[in-house]
C-alpha cells in the first residue's frame, strides 16, 4: 500500500485521482456571510434602542397617572377649606419627582353648581410632554350641612 501511494505522488494530480470537492469557505464566501450580518444587525438595532425608549416613555406615563390619581385622592379626602391652601402649592410625591424629570403640577378649579371641580396638570421634561401635560379633572362635592347629615326616617314613621 505504501508503494501504490508514493509510485502517485509522482505522478500529476488530474492523472492519479478524481479532484476533491472543497471542505473550507472562500474569503468571497465570508465576506458575503458577514456584510448580511451586519446588514441585519444595522436593521434591528435602531429598533430595540426605540423599543427602550418606549419603555422608559411609558414607565414616566404610567408614574405620572398614578401620581395625579394619588393626588385626586388627597384633594376629595381634605376639608373643602384646606383644598386652596393645598391648590397654591401642590407637592410631588418623592417617586414622582425622582423618576420625572423636571416634574411640576399645576392646578385650576372653578366652581359650578354641582361642586367644585379641579383639574391638575403633571408636567415633565419629555419628549411631547412640555406643552401637552397629563390632566386630571377632580369633582369635589360641596360637604353636607347638617340638615343633609339627619337620620333618615324610619320605616314606621312612613
Amino acid at each position: 500500500l505504501m508503494r501504490h501511494r508514493a509510485s502517485h505522488a509522482m505522478l500529476p494530480r488530474d492523472e492519479t485521482r478524481p479532484a476533491r470537492t472543497r471542505r473550507g469557505l472562500t474569503s468571497f464566501e465570508l465576506v458575503v456571510a458577514f456584510s448580511l450580518l451586519v446588514a441585519a444587525m444595522a436593521s434591528t438595532v435602531p429598533i430595540y434602542v426605540r423599543h427602550q425608549r418606549l419603555l422608559a416613555e411609558s414607565r414616566r406615563e404610567r408614574v405620572a397617572v398614578e401620581e395625579l390619581a394619588n393626588q385626586a385622592e388627597r384633594l376629595q379626602a381634605m376639608p373643602l377649606g384646606d383644598v386652596d391652601r393645598y391648590l397654591a402649592s401642590p407637592l410631588l410625591s418623592a417617586t414622582a419627582q425622582r423618576r420625572l424629570p423636571a416634574a411640576r403640577l399645576e392646578s385650576e378649579r372653578a366652581e359650578s353648581e354641582f361642586g367644585s371641580r379641579v383639574i391638575l396638570r403633571l408636567f415633565w421634561d419629555d419628549i411631547g410632554r412640555r406643552d401637552h401635560p397629563l390632566s386630571l379633572a377632580v369633582w369635589l362635592l360641596p360637604e353636607p350641612d347638617d340638615a343633609d347629615q339627619a337620620a333618615p326616617p324610619a320605616e314606621d314613621q312612613l
